[in-house]
């Protein structure tokens, strides 16, 4: 391996956590020819905290290395820092984007030598979209939109690693982050329609063979069926059973799981918050738009009335 031998540039996943990006991720890798690594916040950690535009000599190399490593999950990888100098060191200097390159071209040759494409997926690439286009002009991303009141029953009831309890247990803020994410899936389409497709989970689910070939098609790649029977994504053990199920086939009745398990004020919180965007995305609401629209206006008026008091 080589330098010179980089991949072209990563296509990215981006979603709100709990829509199915690991059952994507899971189907992209056993069905296209395509390399898949944990998530990672490294490229953000990266940027984050190197300063230098170059790695300009092995003084650069190893600091950047050790910013690399600050990012816990980057380790999920299995990369050894050694593998890193020996791949980029005779080439010095090299640019940060040819850094961020290196480690995804050293992680693809040592799991997916034969992948023609490799992406990463985390919500970071989504909120950092525009970063990432400038990096990668070449890019393209793959939303995942899921009813919100799923991704909550889901967050509610899936244990969050880092802090050993559940990703979100309020309807209101979990509301309020799926339309964030809502909101930027809309603005990364419609600035970049070209190099953005979306799907849902839904459709995932219920026809996951169909809606790999159209985003292969859109990745360019050939849908090649089951490659490798033994191949698949690589979920690190720290994660419990958070993703136990990868290699079922998906449950549908998942789908609608949110109604029997959210409490009636649950659900009406959520959609008080997300109707807009429940609605615009398709998904039916359980209670009335024009009441959850009265109550809405009637919120926004009294935060407005409490911050003119307060001026």
């Amino acid at each position: 391996m080589s330098i010179d031998n980089l991949i072209n540039c990563p296509f990215f996943i981006v979603f709100e956590p709990r829509s199915g990006s690991t059952l994507l991720a899971n189907l992209l890798v056993k069905f296209a020819n395509i390399a898949l690594p944990p998530e990672s916040n490294f490229i953000k950690v990266v940027l984050t905290n190197y300063s230098k535009e170059l790695i300009e000599n092995e003084q650069d190399l190893q600091t950047i290395i050790k910013v690399l490593y600050k990012d816990a999950k980057f380790n999920d990888w299995q990369i050894h820092a050694e593998e890193i100098i020996q791949f980029i060191q005779p080439s010095l200097p090299v640019s940060v984007k040819d850094f961020i390159l290196s480690i995804c071209t050293v992680y693809k040759e040592k799991n997916f030598s034969k992948a023609k494409l490799f992406g990463l997926k985390h919500i970071y690439y989504l909120s950092e979209f525009e970063k990432m286009k400038s990096m990668f002009p070449n890019s393209k991303f793959i939303g995942i939109i899921r009813d919100g009141r799923g991704v909550f029953n889901s967050q509610k009831n899936s244990i969050y690693s880092a802090t050993g309890k559940p990703f979100e247990t309020d309807p209101y803020t979990g509301a309020k982050r799926w339309c964030t994410t809502m909101s930027l899936l809309k603005k990364l389409s419609n600035k970049y329609p070209k190099d953005t497709t979306t799907i849902y989970y839904e459709e995932l689910v219920n026809s996951p063979e169909e809606t790999v070939r159209l985003l292969c098609n859109f990745l360019g790649v050939i849908y090649q069926g089951n490659l490798e029977v033994n191949k698949k994504y690589v979920v690190p053990e720290r994660y419990g059973n958070l993703h136990s199920n990868i290699d079922q086939e998906a449950i549908t009745d998942r789908i609608d799981g949110w109604k029997k398990s959210l409490s009636k004020s649950e659900i009406y919180t959520f959609e008080s918050v997300a109707y807009k965007y429940l609605t615009s995305a398709g998904y039916k609401l359980i209670n009335n738009y024009f009441l959850l629209r009265t109550k809405h206006i009637k919120e926004v008026c009294q935060r407005s009335f409490k911050y003119i008091l307060n001026t």
